[in-house]
């Protein structure tokens, strides 16, 4: 799979573009979070990434993968904006933590440790962050949470909110919410959702991310 070496963002309303752009950062997160990059994707290319994402942070330390979320459907909006502001973060954390294992330097991809760190910190405290609740999916809420909460997980947030609550105090109380919830759901077997589908596994994953 190529993947994809900067963060665009689509250029028209086009769902499927949209949708596609948010995708690829997904894309290339999990293949991150696995270790399944391939071998001339190394740190000089995350960060070339890492760096591109920033350069599109919207003033309020968003993410989007179109210029106008505000201007979508609200179901659009979720996928275009909080879904790829939580990408976004999880990418960033990932990549700080692998850059700072590993020690080098970025010089060429005008990157700073302090940019970098600045940028996550803005994202933490965005509003979109923090909103865990999607009205505009009815009875099945908790599967957009649980997907939420996986993305996250794989950048590593839960850990850090839990060894830091003050970075991110409204994102740390609403992943608090969200683990109560899981848990409670595992314990007394309220894991199938609308049409009978049973989602214990996922619940379970979404549960073991928040615990690290």
């Amino acid at each position: 799979m190529i993947f994809a070496r900067k963060f665009t963002l689509a250029e028209d309303d086009d769902y499927e573009r949209i949708v596609a752009a948010g995708g690829r950062l997904r894309a290339l997160l999990e293949a991150f979070t696995v270790g399944q990059l391939p071998r001339e994707y190394g740190l000089m290319q995350l960060a070339g990434y890492a760096r591109s994402l920033l350069a599109v942070q919207r003033v309020d330390g968003s993410f989007s993968s179109y210029a106008h979320p505000e201007k979508l459907e609200i179901d659009v909006r979720t996928d275009a904006h909080r879904f790829v502001t939580w990408a976004a973060l999880a990418f960033l954390c990932r990549f700080e933590d692998t850059w700072k294992k590993t020690g080098e330097k970025t010089g060429e991809i005008n990157l700073s440790d302090k940019e970098l760190a600045e940028g996550i910190s803005a994202v933490f405290r965005c509003p979109a962050a923090s909103d865990f609740t999607f009205p505009e999916s009815g009875e099945a809420e908790p599967v957009q949470q649980v997907e939420a909460v996986l993305i996250l997980s794989s950048g590593g947030i839960p850990g850090r909110l839990s060894a830091d609550p003050s970075a991110a105090p409204e994102l740390k109380a609403g992943l608090d919410v969200l683990k109560a919830d899981f848990r409670h759901r595992l314990e007394t077997g309220n894991t199938s959702l609308p049409g009978g589908i049973e989602y214990a596994d996922l619940f379970h994953q979404a549960q073991e991310g928040l615990e690290h």
